[in-house]
């Protein structure tokens, strides 16, 4: 990067550093001088102008110019992008402590006002009637998928997190009722479309993506979409709120299936407590264990 060079100033001369720093310091300034204009604003020559720019690996201060315009441009840009970002190099404990809990309701907030209830009770209606729950992701949303699997167990129905189709698996398993999500935080996952595709296509899964909002491609392959949002963050808060948001959703879908099984559950959760001492390592009160 040419302003990277000009910070750093490798073999530059005294000269060449002044003609340097001006520019660094007047980025507004500079790409609109002559190759004389800066050398008088930096109390240079004009020599000493187009030797940097040789000495940068340039043709010379037409070419310089270019791409200075160029690089300054950028830069600009990506400190508009940054300036809406809650979180910066400023960011105290507390300023942080004090923001995450708005991103997080943000983020429930935007997705639950995009649900679409028909489409949530048509995939409760399914959830109530399959035997087994497949959950797909990719990188982090594999972390949600395997979370997922794990809430759903606990009800009882067979849940299972997967990174990739095991064809053979679902070929043994085609004439057991199976929903399949797949979560995909921008909905442009290629992981993820090829997965969508292959279950619509190949097997009886009523397929959901719980997707962002570049879903055109696999929306096409699945049976209903939930979209979450994505805010596209530069710095990698968009994991922050689109983990949030999926994790919300399935948190209402793993709800829902509570609420209809939920005096079966109760009954299995008191007989498990029946057997919580083999569950816990505790001590009664003379330190022995129990």
């Amino acid at each position: 990067m040419l302003l990277e060079k000009l910070e750093q100033g490798a073999n530059f001369t005294n000269h060449e550093k002044d003609v340097a720093r001006y520019i660094l310091d007047h980025p507004d300034k500079a790409p609109g001088m002559s190759s004389a204009e800066l050398a008088e604003a930096s109390f240079t020559s004009k020599a000493t102008v187009v030797r940097l720019c040789k000495k940068l690996g340039l043709t010379g201060y037409q070419e310089f110019r270019l791409k200075l315009v160029e690089e300054i441009g950028q830069k600009n840009r990506l400190a508009r992008m940054l300036e809406g970002e809650p979180i910066h190099d400023k960011s105290t404990y507390t300023d942080i402590i004090n923001t995450l809990p708005g991103l997080y309701d943000k983020a429930v907030t935007n997705t639950r006002l995009s649900l679409d209830k028909n489409s949530m009770n048509r995939i409760r209606n399914m959830l109530q009637r399959v035997e087994c729950i497949d959950i797909y992701g990719a990188g982090i949303s594999y972390i949600l998928a395997q979370s997922a699997a794990f809430k759903f167990a606990t009800l009882g129905v067979e849940s299972s997190a997967y990174e990739s189709i095991n064809g053979h698996y679902l070929a043994a398993r085609k004439n057991r009722k199976t929903i399949a999500f797949l979560i995909s935080f921008t909905g442009a996952n290629r992981t993820m479309i090829r997965t969508a595709r292959y279950l619509r296509k190949a097997t009886n899964n009523y397929v959901v993506g719980i997707m962002g909002p570049h879903n055109e491609v696999i929306r096409r392959e699945c049976h209903e979409v939930v979209e979450i949002p994505n805010r596209d963050s530069l710095v990698s808060l968009d994991v922050i709120t689109s983990f949030s948001a999926a994790n919300y959703v399935i948190d209402i879908l793993f709800s829902l299936l509570l609420s209809k099984c939920y005096h079966e559950h109760a009954k299995s959760s008191l007989e498990m407590l029946q057997h919580m001492d083999l569950l816990l390592d505790r001590q009664n009160t003379c330190g022995e264990e129990v």
